[in-house]
């Protein structure tokens, strides 16, 4: 019997085949690995830079928390100071009648001019408050205090992250040198 032999080229051109698609397989397994381990590094980086912001903005709340309790007890103050001296003028009111309607016309017309300079100073007082997020960054807060009303408020002007290091270019690379 005749032996029967197989062609060398079908075995030869599958078997390249296989050995290149392992080959791509094998190099895309590698780069998903990569990728994977880029990621995994970007979000341990993320949660931490977002675990830093927080922390600042608690901070941040706790403080204008105070700055509250300042305004208040600052408010509660002018008020019973307010009552107080309204009681003196009443006392003194009550002993004559021609010194009652003086000090009437008196408190009017303080009272007026006292109100038109509240509405003319619209908070020109500013505060800032500063908490550091990381080496390189930190939370500022602009706040406008708004003393016209019976019960002193501040609105919050700016919340911005910002660098604390100031910018400089890097010039230590001579792209073009002139032939001069």
């Amino acid at each position: 019997m005749k032996k029967r032999e197989i062609p060398v080229m079908n075995v030869g051109i599958s078997l390249i085949i296989l050995i290149f698609m392992n080959i791509c397989l094998a190099a895309f397994a590698v780069l998903s690995l990569e990728n994977a381990v880029s990621d995994y590094s970007l979000s341990k980086k993320t949660a931490k830079h977002t675990t830093q912001y927080y922390e600042a903005v608690n901070n941040v709340q706790e403080q204008l928390a105070k700055k509250n309790q300042e305004l208040r007890e600052k408010a509660e103050t002018k008020t019973t100071e307010a009552k107080s001296s309204q009681k003196k003028a009443e006392i003194k009111t009550a002993e004559t009648k021609s010194t009652e309607k003086k000090i009437k016309v008196k408190t009017v017309k303080n009272m007026q001019k006292q109100s038109q300079k509240d509405i003319k100073k619209v908070a020109k007082s500013q505060i800032k408050l500063t908490e550091s997020v990381s080496k390189s960054q930190q939370l500022v807060v602009t706040l406008q205090l708004d003393e016209t009303g019976g019960y002193p408020q501040y609105y919050i002007q700016k919340w911005k992250l910002c660098s604390s290091d100031d910018w400089q270019a890097d010039d230590s690379l001579d792209v073009y040198q002139s032939g001069e």
